[in-house]
């Protein structure tokens, strides 16, 4: 299964919505010289919290965030019903093996090298900015 898609140089255009998805554009043209984007950066409100709460874990527990990153995903479990019921949510697991996407149809893989490992933390920022929106 792919994860994700290069795109070429003559169409690095990402179409974002909301502030925090035209941040995160901007971060990723900044991060990539304004050249090639290197995939498709999801829409943050079509992942699902579940996603949300396992990347912000696969983000703290890689030490790509800060203290807090673990208490926004503590609470969103707690919106999803606990630990327990979030273990069985598809999006959940993939989000702690570092795969952005959820419920959406695009997927980022957090794990990759190259420009993937250039982005990671700009994106785990500004998941963790989503995140907290969502308390």
């Amino acid at each position: 299964m792919r994860l994700f898609r290069p795109l070429s140089v003559s169409c690095a255009a990402l179409l974002l919505t909301a502030g925090a998805h035209a941040q995160l554009l901007d971060a990723v043209k900044g991060a990539v010289g304004g050249g090639a984007m290197p995939a498709a950066v999801p829409d943050l409100g079509s992942v699902g919290t579940g996603n949300i709460a396992g990347v912000l874990g696969y983000c703290a527990k890689n030490n790509y965030l800060g203290g807090d990153a673990s208490s926004v995903k503590d609470k969103l479990l707690g919106k999803l019903g606990g630990d327990e019921k979030a273990q069985a949510d598809p999006g959940y697991q993939e989000g702690l093996g570092g795969v952005l996407g959820g419920q959406s149809s695009q997927k980022l893989d957090l794990s990759g090298g190259g420009l993937q490992a250039q982005l990671r933390e700009k994106v785990c920022d500004q998941v963790l900015e989503y995140g907290k929106s969502l308390l």
